[in-house]
This record gives C-alpha cells, sequence and structure tokens, in this order.
C-alpha cells in the first residue's frame, strides 16, 4: 500500500520520527554537551534527586527484554513465568541497604571498589567478569527490541537487531551515562504509560476478557509448573541476592544520585519494575488465549524447534492495534525506549569495568583526561556491537538469563564479607573467585539430557547457582581462617570512606584520602597524590565504632540517616505484599 513502508503505515512512521528526533535531542546533543569529565560519563555527574533518580532507575531496569522473556514465558507457562525477572524481587531490599554504601564510596565503578579493599589483581580480575556479564545483558536486550520488531514489519530478525545497536552506539558514543539519564528520563515515563496502561485494554478486549482468563487451564495461575519448576524459582531468587549486589550497572545506578536518600530510589524504582513485570506476565496469558483462538502459529526457535513465545509482541500486537492511528508507532518506540534505556546504561558500565579500571588502573596508567574519555567511549560502542553479534549463538532471552545470573551468583560473595567484616582479606577473595569461576565453567560446559551428568538445563541451572555460590562462600571462609590478614590502614580507610555521610567530606580531606568524586566536586586538587594521615584515620575510625551494631562486625546504626533501617522494613514488606496480593488475585480466575 501506498501509504506503508515495512508494512507499518505512515502515521506510525510519524511517532517515529518525533520519538527518535527527541532521542537524538536529549542523548546526542544535550549528552554531549554536558559531558566533560569521567565523572559526567560514567555516573552522569552524581548530583541528582530523587525524582530524577527513580525515573532513572525504573527506565534502566524495565528494558525490552523483561516484557519479551516473562511474558514468552507466561505464555507456555502461565503466571509462574514471572519469576524470570520477580527472582530480583528480594535483591530489591538489598539495593535499598546497600545504596547508601555504593553512593559513599565516591568512585565510579563497582571495580574500584573491590580495588579499594582487596587491591588492584582481585579488582581487575572482577571487572573482566563484570564487563562479559553487561555484554550478555546487551545482547539480550538487542536481541528482545530485534524481536518485537521482527514481529511488526516482517523483517528479518537479524536485521532489526544492527538497526538497534546503530542507534543506541550512536547516542551512548555521545555522553555516555548523561546521554543515557537525559533520555531515559523521557524513555521511563513512555514505558510506564504506554506499555502498562494503553495497550493493556486493546488485548483485554481481543483475547476474551474476563471469560477468556477464566477458561484457561487452572495451572495457569499456580506460581510454579513445569516449565518454572519451584527448583528454579528458588534459584532465580538466591543468585539475585547473593549476587545482585555484584551487577556493576547497580553501583553506577546509585552513584547518579546527590545523596543516600535520593540513592536509595534505585530501591523503590526496582520495587515498581516488578510491579510493571507482573502486568507482562498476563500478557504473555492474554496473548496464548488469543493466539490458541485464532490459530496463529509463532516462528520456531531455531535452536529449540519450538514455537518461540518470544515473538508474540510484535505479531499478537500488530493484529489488534487499530491501524492508521500511530498506535504501531507507539509500540516500536516504546520498546525501543525500553530496550535503549538499558542498553546504554550497560553499554556504559562495562566501559566503566574495562577502561575507568582495568586499563586506566592497571593497563595505562597516566594518561590525560582525554585519553580515557575517548577510549572510553568507543568501548562503550564496542560493548554493543559484541552484544549484538552473541545473539548469533544465543536465540532466547531465557538462556541469556541463565548463563548471566549463574556467572553474577558468586560474585557478590567478596563484596559482603568486605562489608560486614574486617577479617576478609585477599587471600579469600580469590580463592572464593576461583572457586565460583571454575565450578561454574565445570557446570556450563557439561552437557545435559538423558543419560548425562544433568538430567535437564534447569537441573544444570540450579546447580550452576547453587554449587558455584557455595563453594564461593567456603573458599572465603577458608581465606580469613588461614590467610594473611589484610593491611589495617587499607581496612580502616575503606571503612573510615563508607561510613562517611554525603556531605561531611571534610573528614575524609583531612585524613589525606584522595576520591575520584572528591576531585570533581573541588574539594581536592587533580593529581594530588594520597598521604593518609594515620593518626586522624584512627580517631575518625574510633568515633565510628560506637555507632557498631555488633563489636566484631563492621554494620553500623546511621545516626546521621534516621529513615534509613525504617525504610528497609517498609520495602521488604512491600515485597512480600506484592507476592501475597498477587497469590490472592489469581483466585479471581480460578
Amino acid at each position: 500500500m501506498m501509504n506503508q513502508i515495512l508494512e507499518i503505515h505512515i502515521t506510525d512512521w510519524i511517532v517515529l520520527i518525533i520519538y527518535f528526533a527527541a532521542v537524538l535531542y536529549l542523548g546526542v546533543y544535550l549528552g554531549n554537551k554536558r559531558t566533560k569529565t569521567l565523572g559526567d560519563f560514567f555516573v552522569a555527574g552524581g548530583n541528582w534527586g530523587a525524582l530524577v533518580s527513580f525515573i532513572f532507575v525504573f527506565a534502566s531496569a524495565i528494558a525490552g527484554n523483561e516484557a519479551v522473556v516473562v511474558s514468552g514465558k507466561a505464555y507456555t507457562s502461565g503466571i509462574s513465568g514471572v519469576w524470570y525477572f520477580w527472582g530480583f524481587l528480594f535483591a530489591t531490599p538489598i539495593y535499598y541497604l546497600f545504596s547508601t554504601y555504593y553512593k559513599r564510596a565516591r568512585i565510579y565503578n563497582l571495580a574500584e571498589f573491590l580495588s579499594m579493599r582487596f587491591g588492584r589483581p582481585v579488582a581487575a580480575l572482577y571487572a573482566l567478569t563484570a564487563g562479559i556479564i553487561c555484554i550478555l545483558f546487551i545482547g539480550m536486550f538487542m536481541l528482545a527490541i530485534g524481536k518485537i520488531l521482527a514481529g511488526v514489519t516482517g523483517i528479518d530478525l537479524w536485521m532489526c537487531i544492527w538497526v538497534t545497536s546503530i542507534i543506541v552506539g550512536a547516542y551512548v558514543f555521545s555522553g555516555g551515562m548523561m546521554s543515557a539519564l537525559l533520555t531515559d528520563l523521557m524513555q521511563g515515563v513512555l514505558c510506564l504509560i504506554v506499555l502498562g496502561f494503553i495497550f493493556p485494554p486493546f488485548l483485554w478486549n481481543a483475547a476474551g476478557g474476563y471469560e477468556a482468563l477464566l477458561s484457561a487451564p487452572k495451572e495457569t495461575w499456580e506460581f510454579t509448573s513445569e516449565g518454572m519448576p519451584l527448583s528454579k524459582v528458588m534459584a532465580l531468587n538466591f543468585s539475585a541476592i547473593a549476587g545482585g549486589i555484584a551487577a556493576p550497572w547497580i553501583f553506577n545506578w546509585i552513584s547518579i544520585s546527590k545523596n543516600e536518600k535520593a540513592a536509595t530510589q534505585t530501591g523503590w524504582g526496582h520495587l515498581w519494575k516488578r510491579i510493571l513485570t507482573l502486568v507482562f506476565a498476563f500478557y504473555g496469558i492474554l496473548f496464548a488465549l488469543y493466539i490458541n483462538k485464532h490459530g496463529i502459529e509463532l516462528p520456531i526457535d531455531p535452536l529449540s524447534g519450538k514455537p518461540d513465545g518470544e515473538m508474540a509482541w510484535g505479531i499478537v500486537m500488530k493484529r489488534i492495534l487499530p491501524g492508521g492511528v500511530g498506535l504501531i508507532g507507539l509500540l516500536i518506540a516504546s520498546f525501543f525506549a525500553a530496550a535503549m534505556s538499558s542498553a546504554d546504561t550497560f553499554a556504559t558500565t562495562s566501559s566503566a569495568m574495562f577502561v575507568d579500571f582495568f586499563y586506566r588502573k592497571v593497563l595505562n596508567i597516566g594518561k590525560k583526561l582525554k585519553h580515557y574519555l575517548y577510549l572510553s567511549k568507543f568501548c562503550a560502542v564496542l560493548s554493543i556491537i559484541i552484544g549484538a553479534v552473541s545473539t548469533l549463538f544465543i536465540t532466547s532471552i531465557a538462556d541469556y538469563i541463565t548463563i548471566a545470573m549463574s556467572l553474577l551468583s558468586f560474585s557478590g560473595i567478596p563484596i559482603y564479607f568486605s562489608l560486614i567484616t574486617k577479617k576478609s582479606n585477599k587471600t579469600g577473595v580469590w580463592l572464593s573467585l576461583m572457586a565460583g569461576i571454575i565450578s561454574y565453567v565445570i557446570i556450563l560446559s557439561s552437557p545435559y539430557g538423558e543419560g548425562e551428568l544433568f538430567a535437564s538445563k534447569d537441573i544444570a541451572f540450579v546447580w550452576g547457582i547453587f554449587l558455584p555460590t557455595f563453594l564461593s562462600i567456603i573458599g572465603m571462609l577458608i581465606g580469613i581462617r588461614f590467610g594473611k590478614p589484610d593491611d589495617e590502614i587499607i581496612t580502616k580507610r575503606f571503612h573510615l570512606i563508607l561510613n562517611t555521610p554525603i556531605g561531611d567530606e571534610k573528614r575524609l580531606v583531612d585524613t589525606g584520602i584522595v576520591l575520584p568524586a572528591l576531585i570533581d566536586n573541588g574539594l581536592i586538587s587533580e593529581g594530588m597524590e594520597e598521604k593518609i594521615d594515620i593518626l586522624k584515620l584512627n580517631q575518625y575510625y574510633e568515633i565510628d565504632c560506637q555507632d557498631k551494631i555488633f563489636n566484631n562486625l563492621e554494620i553500623r546504626r546511621e545516626p546521621s540517616l534516621p529513615w534509613y533501617y525504617p525504610g528497609f522494613l517498609k520495602i521488604t514488606f512491600c515485597c512480600f505484599a506484592l507476592i501475597g496480593l498477587t497469590w490472592l488475585l489469581r483466585f479471581l480466575f480460578i
């Protein structure tokens, strides 16, 4: 038809043009204009308030992959498909707790956080591991938006992936996290309104509404299923609780905030994401009802040989949304927004691992700021390219999740120990990480199926979560028991930094501590060498020890933040309440 291009109506193209014009203006023009330092590139300056922090975290966390994989799993397994991302539900209060520590670190990446406590070699190993995890997630985002575009336009899946990669790469190169934040303020609101409120009524009516849901099999509303057994649910939750804090993007999302309270929006933003995840599960159930009603055949996944439920979004929504009014354009824009708002932050975080730490602190020390800034931009784009290439080998978003979650799970153990006890040491961290990595690789490379070591992929996944993490904990405990204690000055310096509230940096400056955020905020001069005043370090550390909850542990009462622990209890209650209300809600359809 003359009014269609690539099976998309001209009005939908107008919507897309407006959307991309806004993205280019915010991401390329303003992002590049406001990016002057590494702090701007990696943590968007680090001075944003609670509302901006909330919207940014919500937008960056929501991604297109979540909608696609949760609805795809719900398409075959019912409401239990929600656990692919509800697995992070109980990590949400952990994000809230760690927001204070990560913000107070006053650095730009999680590898440097580990370096402050355990030294550069350990942090370099983590940086490489975390960079790989970021790239896996980027590939997942690219695959998600590619499947949506392929379903709507009929264009080849790989072509859709590469078009998306080029667009994301353009504005990530321009301004990194600053560009991501500026565009995500728009994209987060767009995703919430369109995917959460505008589209569900169309699908509800097309699938048959409440009566259709009542006709769904009873097992549709069970929290576990054959495709999502209890063991897998437990593994997903355990992995997120143990390893969620080791996700390098969480550190960067927290660091964009101006203070501890704004930083806790990382927790609340993720909680709202879990609510929208439930909506995506209902999308999948309604997709199944609609497809069965109309006898639609989904494309076959080339690896599994089964219908690809992750393709349902584009195929079904194209059929049910009225044409010629811009809604298809809005659908594509929403998923571009979801995918790009995550891919940009993950690419920037990956660049922080490889360039800001591994290259700048280990391989090539002492270059000028512009050298590192431009290299960071190229590395961010390269991360997107590698992520796109990975989709040639991993064709299911669910597979991306299981691979990445297994790798992430044991990585959080050294971070927990670093905060909890002064007795944690380099020996323990090396034993912990190596035990986790070796067991992870063995399990990942082991065959599964009848007569093999693991009877199924799900069983291999469960073992890949619990065994490496358990061995990682054992390695850490052995190191504490038999390893050489770390330098007491380094340990006290680490805890002094984390115990110093935002706004009270004078005592860090007085102690002679040098940190990137202190330089960017003009509290110390660039190029200043760190010279620790041991007397003041001991003095401030002893003052902080008076607020310890337990004498032998480093956890404090946080007297300057009276809202901190009550807020933790509130967000934890909300997580349990969400599960409870959902469990009750299902009785409406049984």
